[in-house]
């Protein structure tokens, strides 16, 4: 498996991009003057050493995010990991911004601002969001509306009435969903060899690749008297790893036993095996990673190839399978037809047809 497709799947984050930038320019005069007037005062100097944060959307419902080790998870999302970009962006955003323009200090306008406690407002669009830092002296920001030349953002201090225009939009999503890293994996066809597709009542559906494109496939298990269905409806169905991305996510504790079972062989002898099922919440799938290691004589060790192999497949492994993710229904699908779906349409036989 190339690379970049590995490391795509374990997730890799490069946490040199961390917020050493606001610490990397000598500090003047100038910039205490600003720093009193900055979005969340003290949080440039404390920027890097941040380890939660928690966004209230309304008065009982939060987001609550934390780093651990070398990347940021939702703490409310059984620990999954964060989309660090916009964990990132909004540290960023927050450290860098600043309280450029006074407005009202009545607290009577701050509803309509949008910068009244959490979740108050009439509308969505009028809805306060607040951040918080927590085991940090750091005061919180209420974030609302959107300022008049739109690329600002009517905010305040929690603690203080007065509201003030930033020199930024700070958009910050309320939906937990948008926090968590959604990408599962990018597998394209031209890195798979092999897929068996396989059903709880004995349907199975096995396809091998014609060529090293992934446009070809070949439907191994045609019964006879019929034929496969079109190129493009086979590779739509190797095409089910490509750009593959959750919709919700959860700690996995059993799958039914009337689950389907996909089997994906990469090129490099990776194999993926996605147990999928429904429920009331949704489609659902859950992957574990495995090496084909071939036989090895008795007192061999594995050759330096296989050696890396099983430490990919457990590195994937261990970052897959502890999850059930939700999947878009078009992904679904794919990840489950039946052997129907992958032959031909049976034609009419014109002779019956004048016979009736």
């Amino acid at each position: 498996m190339k690379r970049s497709v590995f490391l795509s799947l374990v997730g890799v984050t490069v946490i040199a991009l961390a917020l050493a930038l606001f610490l990397s320019e000598p500090r003047t005069a100038a910039d205490g003057d600003a720093q009193a007037q900055a979005l969340v005062p003290g949080l440039k100097a404390e920027v890097n050493d941040i380890e939660a944060l928690e966004i209230a959307i309304e008065a009982d419902r939060s987001i609550r995010l934390q780093r651990s080790e070398d990347r940021w998870r939702v703490e409310n999302a059984d620990g999954y990991e964060a989309d660090f970009e916009l964990v990132y962006q909004l540290l960023r955003d927050l450290a860098a911004g600043q309280r450029a323009e006074p407005r009202t200090s009545n607290p009577e306008w701050h509803d309509r601002l949008g910068v009244a406690t959490a979740g108050a407002g009439e509308s969505d669009a009028d809805r306060s969001v607040e951040v918080a830092f927590p085991e940090t002296a750091l005061p919180a920001l209420i974030v609302g509306r959107p300022g008049p030349a739109g690329e600002s953002r009517f905010v305040r201090l929690a603690a203080d009435d007065q509201v003030w225009l930033s020199d930024r939009d700070i958009d910050i999503p309320t939906d937990i969903v948008e926090w968590l890293q959604r990408s599962i994996m990018d597998i394209p066809a031209s890195e798979l060899e092999e897929i068996t597709l396989r059903h709880a009542d004995g349907d199975i559906a096995q396809l091998q690749a014609a060529d090293e494109s992934g446009s070809q496939w070949v439907l191994m298990n045609v019964p006879d008297g019929r034929e496969a269905a079109p190129a493009w409806q086979l590779s739509s169905v190797a095409n089910a790893l490509t750009s593959l991305r959750l919709d919700d996510v959860r700690r996995h504790t059993a799958s039914p036993e009337d689950a389907s079972a996909a089997l994906y062989v990469t090129r490099d002898g990776l194999n993926f095996v996605a147990t999928l099922f429904k429920d009331a919440a949704g489609s659902w799938v859950n992957f574990s990673v495995s090496a084909e290691l071939g036989a090895a004589a008795e007192g061999e060790e594995l050759s330096d190839e296989a050696a890396s192999a099983s430490a990919d497949a457990a590195a994937v492994d261990a970052r897959l399978s502890p999850w059930d993710f939700k999947l878009p229904e078009a992904k679904y699908e794919q990840m489950t037809r039946r052997l129907e779906d992958l032959l031909a349409a049976v034609e009419d036989d014109p002779s019956e047809a004048s016979d009736s």
